[in-house]
């Protein structure tokens, strides 16, 4: 029998491409699938060192991810937009269907010596309220400044603001209100274990995150807009509010929300994450050694911790860390990310208004800390 060989390839390339002969058969060929098992795991393999080799590449670009321009303060903030613009693509945020705040439900829970506290629902997109509690205090001026306090993993506005005790935050709500801060303690969707909270069938988080995803927005790109449109409605219709005088931290995840929130919202005039901060490069060299598994939080795109602090800049930011959070937090790493944000404040003649914090405890706040930079700078 013949067959045509092509004269650009010899006969040995034809075999290996599995090009052969006809031959005289007594049925449909057959093969145990354990004998394609190689190539299934050679597909797997090229797939992960292009992903280990992109990771790589990336981790070499952070340092220069990163390039506004430092020409003057003014020129500095022009420039910060395309970065902006970077993570509202990546986290799909604002979310479809996402409109202007409307307060739609508030409730009184109670009043005392040191403050009103109320529940508060702020329709911000189609069918979705953001929930918080916001807490007046008695002793302030006409016009006080607001403080954004963002729970952490599975926290809730309660734990934060003390109306039941969770050890970590330190009544910070309580504290905060008795010096004169009017405090607004937006909700994430996290399932408080330590409260009770059973599942909630279908709606997890990680589950909701994959639907979002689908529609074009993500869980973090729907809570950024909660609570930057929730806050810009209270300022708006709360004559109390002093708009100049917004500041916002978070514990936790609530770092993480207080680092990319201020970046995205500039009336956020001064920002103190706590307990979240890591080695941008370091993370994704560990992450291409199967060393780590990232997050969606954690970096993208080149763009990680310290850059998210670039676009706070020039506001004031305090990172706040504890000596023995270095189970969430490496502390070395911690020093080298917040060297390359307080390197950002140094080109532009501002060095003081960034400052690292490290205080002795673990993965908490150290409240009298964060409110003293808020008298500081607020």
């Amino acid at each position: 029998m013949k067959f045509i060989v092509h004269r650009c390839l010899p006969i040995i390339g034809l075999i290996s491409l599995g090009w052969a002969a006809e031959r005289p058969s007594a049925g449909p060929y057959r093969e145990p699938f354990a004998e394609s098992f190689p190539i299934r795991r050679e597909q797997h393999l090229q797939i992960k060192a292009y992903a280990d080799t992109l990771l790589q590449q990336q981790a070499e670009r952070a340092l220069a991810a990163f390039a506004p321009d430092y020409a003057s303060i003014p020129a500095y903030e022009r420039s910060l937009e395309r970065y902006r613009d970077q993570i509202r693509k990546f986290y799909g945020t604002p979310p479809p269907g996402a409109r202007e705040g409307r307060v739609t439900k508030l409730v009184q829970v109670a009043e005392d010596a040191d403050c009103t506290i109320f529940r508060v629902w702020i329709e911000v997109a189609d069918g979705v309220d953001a929930y918080g509690i916001l807490m007046i205090p008695k002793q302030r001026k006409p016009k006080a400044p607001l403080l954004i306090a963002q729970h952490g993993g599975g926290g809730n506005p309660e734990a934060i603001c003390d109306l039941d005790t969770r050890v970590n935050y330190h009544s910070f709500g309580r504290e905060a209100v008795k010096r004169g801060y009017i405090v607004w303690a937006p909700a994430l969707a996290m399932r408080s274990s330590y409260s009770g909270d059973e599942p909630i069938p279908g709606a997890a988080r990680e589950l909701l995150d994959q639907k979002l995803r689908l529609a074009g927005t993500s869980i973090i790109g729907l809570e950024l807009h909660k609570i930057i449109e929730s806050t810009r409605t209270l300022i708006r219709v709360r004559p109390e509010i002093d708009p100049e005088r917004v500041g916002m931290t978070g514990l936790s995840w609530g770092g993480f929300f207080t680092m990319y929130a201020s970046a995205l919202a500039p009336f956020i005039k001064v920002a103190a994450p706590s307990g979240y901060l890591r080695d941008h490069a370091k993370q994704l060299e560990r992450a291409a050694a199967d060393d780590a598994k990232l997050a969606d939080r954690e970096v993208f795109g080149g763009l990680g911790h310290f850059q998210a602090i670039g676009l706070i800049c020039p506001r004031p930011c305090m990172v706040q860390i504890g000596e023995q959070d270095g189970a969430i937090n490496p502390l070395d790493g911690v020093r080298v990310e917040a060297e390359r944000a307080a390197g950002i404040y140094r080109r532009l003649g501002i060095a003081e208004r960034f400052q690292l914090q490290v205080h002795p405890g673990g993965h908490e706040f150290d409240t009298a800390a964060i409110l003293a930079f808020f008298d500081r700078h607020l």
